[in-house]
């Protein structure tokens, strides 16, 4: 964690902060805490700072999943694409102070633990959910000497981060719980128009085809990861109708289904074929010489022995030095237009 090691997070500065969304806004407050709950609260982010430090973790590609080996990605904060929750963040001990009984009427979307007061060098520790525990029953006590009815909502913290941010690095213990806050919000899904237009601007697309791709990357979580995988790719800006042309006859796919007048078109029909596409996540089985298609990738820097870079491995290009594709979870067998 290069430039995060000079801030010592038991004696910095530390708040609790909770933060909610009304629509597309996010807005947020501090609550006071002091004695064994910040000592607990930054012994759990030494936790997480120690995790980081282990080494081990790998860059974040939306079109990755976390696997149990891996004990974190890594970003920049570009990816933190939920820019109102994220500005909530930024403000820290700035926010109006907030009580247990103000915390229990909002539906908190993060609870944040900032060491540091200054927003471009402090920590920020981030846990997806709210820690207010609202019992279910009609009486809730707590046993000391004798029962005593609970009377305001308790607060309960994990002992882990899904999300550590500093300055423009990221740090992304959970994935799901990363992506669920800070890339499927209302706020984000209000982006998909600028994301179809990237894509219209890098490959032809027919008329009615981004209008088309806006509505589903704000419906369809899956579909907005690939899009936001094609628009990583070095080669995007590369490709042309013949080049597309050369990738479907490749892949057995219908030209004139798909870019019948040389420009691609995204509907119901086409749209898993037209993405995979882009994506590269199209092979063939080397033995059985079924057609696949990979929904999500895991990558890998290896190089198999014996196979020269640049040739064709397991239906991905391998080059030494550089990541792979490679099959990790689900598949689907292009057979008569189905998936399995």
């Amino acid at each position: 964690m290069a430039g995060a090691g000079t801030i010592d997070p038991d004696s910095a500065a530390a708040n609790l902060i909770v933060a909610w969304r009304t629509g597309r806004n996010a807005h947020g407050g501090v609550v006071k805490m002091a004695g064994d709950v910040t000592a607990t609260l930054r012994g759990y982010a030494k936790d997480a700072m120690a995790i980081i430090g282990g080494g081990g973790g790998r860059a974040y590609n939306p079109d990755d999943d976390q696997e149990d080996g891996c004990p974190f990605l890594e970003a920049d904060a570009s990816e933190l694409l939920d820019t109102p929750l994220l500005e909530v963040l930024r403000r820290g001990a700035s926010l109006p102070q907030v009580g247990p009984d103000d915390v229990r009427r909002r539906q908190v979307a993060l609870y944040a633990v900032l060491i540091g007061n200054d927003p471009d060098s402090r920590l920020t520790f981030v846990r997806k959910g709210s820690p207010v525990q609202l019992a279910r029953r009609g009486l809730v006590a707590v046993l000391d000497s004798s029962l005593t009815r609970v009377m305001r909502p308790i607060l309960a913290f994990d002992p882990v981060f899904d999300v550590v941010i500093h300055d423009t690095k990221v740090w992304i213990l959970g994935q799901k719980r990363f992506e669920g806050l800070f890339r499927e919000s209302a706020a984000v899904l209000a982006m998909a128009p600028e994301w179809a237009q990237r894509v219209s601007e890098a490959v032809p697309l027919s008329g009615g085809s981004r209008e088309y791709l806006t509505e589903r990357m704000q419906q369809n979580s899956v579909l907005r990861r690939k899009v936001h995988s094609i628009l990583r790719c070095s080669y995007l800006g590369t490709l042309t109708p013949d080049t597309l042309a050369k990738g479907m006859a490749a892949h057995g796919l219908d030209r004139g289904k798909l870019m019948p007048d040389g420009t691609l078109i995204i509907n119901k029909e086409t749209e898993q074929d037209v993405l995979f596409l882009l994506n590269e996540d199209l092979w063939t089985g080397d033995f059985s010489g079924d057609s696949y298609a990979a929904s999500r990738k895991a990558r890998r820097l290896d190089v198999v022995p014996g196979c020269m870079p640049g040739r064709r491995h397991r239906g991905n290009w391998r080059r030494s030095a550089a990541p792979v594709p490679e099959r990790s979870r689900a598949l689907a067998i292009w057979r008569s237009g189905t998936t399995t």
